[in-house]
């Protein structure tokens, strides 16, 4: 009874056109034979659905841009228009949606369509425009509330413009050369290179197989792949274990520092240097760089682990 009186006024043909659209223009009558009246007369009504649908939802922008005067028509064809072949252009209308026309169209005067238009021009001149639509939108709402005037106030400039192609690459060369007289990019010669920030001279400075002819100034704890520091002078390998990160970093102190039993004690200087500045490493760098409950396996660990093992038992006895 309810949706007999909500759809009281609606005849049989329009509930069935309705049907058919929430349907996507399926009927739900169905003929046994291909070649039933019942499906032949749903063919033609689905047919005029299609087409009541596509006009409603699907409007020429053209055929409302023709209704425009002829300057404002041609100033919104500049903004729009684009190359197609080589030495051929067109104007590609679809680009406004057809509301966004008729918003212009119904403005109060020329002048104020002629200067939305314009402006729009002007934005796609300066800088780069994505939905047209929404640009002349947003244009024609601004005029509707603050007027004509407020179109040349913002095109005077008031700090929030977007700077042009031409205005950021001259910024950006002004950059270069600041950046060039400090020594940081190198601006001289080939121009693809330049702007390259040149950090190969402070990459150089590190290194992993430190000589005794190099002047070293610090030593620094880092924790990679093993792969990637075997060529490396101070090293130990990692394996998932229980030892927290302090006092694994204890015991690769003493891994790197300490003397090896039953050799000769002839070390050269570079080695006492390198020694030296290990040592003086703080605890909070080790323990930035190494991994949690970690196992060291190193020639010579398990040596180190009874020897830090025996010192904390002989100061308990000593307590």
């Amino acid at each position: 009874r309810r949706a007999k009186k909500k759809y009281s006024d609606q005849d049989e043909e329009d509930r069935r056109l309705a049907m058919m659209a929430l349907q996507g223009g399926e009927s739900s009558k169905k003929g046994k034979k291909k070649g039933s009246k019942i499906i032949a007369k749903d063919s033609e009504m689905q047919q005029k659905a299609e087409q009541a649908a596509k006009q409603l939802l699907v409007r020429d922008s053209k055929k409302i841009a023709d209704n425009l005067d002829e300057s404002v028509k041609v100033i919104l064809a500049a903004c729009v228009t684009v190359r197609v072949t080589k030495g051929s252009e067109g104007v590609r209308w679809n680009k406004f949606d057809a509301e966004v026309l008729e918003l212009l169209l119904e403005m109060d005067s020329l002048e104020e369509q002629r200067s939305a238009a314009n402006r729009l021009l002007e934005l796609t001149k300066s800088t780069r425009i994505d939905n047209f639509s929404a640009s002349l939108a947003g244009i024609i709402r601004t005029i509707k509330k603050h007027g004509v005037q407020s179109l040349s106030n913002i095109t005077q400039g008031d700090g929030k413009q977007r700077k042009t192609k031409a205005e950021k690459q001259a910024e950006k060369e002004a950059w270069q050369e600041i950046l060039a007289e400090d020594g940081i990019v190198d601006n001289d010669g080939d121009d693809d290179l330049a702007g390259a920030v040149d950090d190969s001279a402070e990459l150089a400075q590190l290194t992993g197989k430190p000589t005794s002819g190099d002047i070293v100034l610090n030593a620094i704890p880092v924790c990679a792949p093993y792969h990637v520091l075997s060529q490396y002078k101070y090293r130990v390998k990692l394996t998932p274990g229980s030892v927290k990160r302090g006092k694994a970093s204890k015991q690769c102190v003493e891994l790197f520092t300490r003397n090896e039993e039953g050799k000769k004690n002839v070390v050269d200087e570079g080695t006492k240097r390198d020694k030296e500045l290990i040592k003086l490493v703080g605890e909070n760098e080790w323990v930035q760089a190494m991994i949690g409950d970690v196992r060291i396996s190193s020639a010579g660990a398990s040596k180190v682990v009874k020897k830090q093992k025996g010192k904390g038992k002989g100061g308990k006895s000593k307590k």
